[in-house]
């Protein structure tokens, strides 16, 4: 499990190697998730605590709670590559 900075940077290094008509709408959904846990857990932004604590489907719930209304298609986009660059092997590093 990668912590929550090597997550997003494997997560920012796939979408922007595709080719997508506005790849800035997921990039500012992830700095708002970033600020929103920084905001009122930031304690999750260290090592693996995020995905320790959560899996995609409850941080959602807590996200939206936070947030105070539903999530975005692009913030579910996020959340979703977050877990899975968390979880995947090594080749989306920090260092690739």
């Amino acid at each position: 499990m990668k912590t929550f900075k090597e997550a997003k940077a494997g997560y920012m290094k796939d979408h922007l190697s595709k080719n997508l008509a506005q790849p800035q709408r997921r990039l500012n959904a992830l700095a708002a998730i970033e600020d929103t846990i920084m905001q009122n857990e930031p304690s999750l932004l260290a090592a693996g605590n995020l995905f320790e604590k959560y899996d995609k489907h409850s941080f959602q719930l807590q996200y939206a709670e936070w947030k105070n209304k539903p999530l975005s298609g692009a913030e579910k986009s996020v959340i979703v590559g977050l877990f899975k660059f968390a979880f995947s092997p090594a080749k989306y590093s920090l260092m690739s």
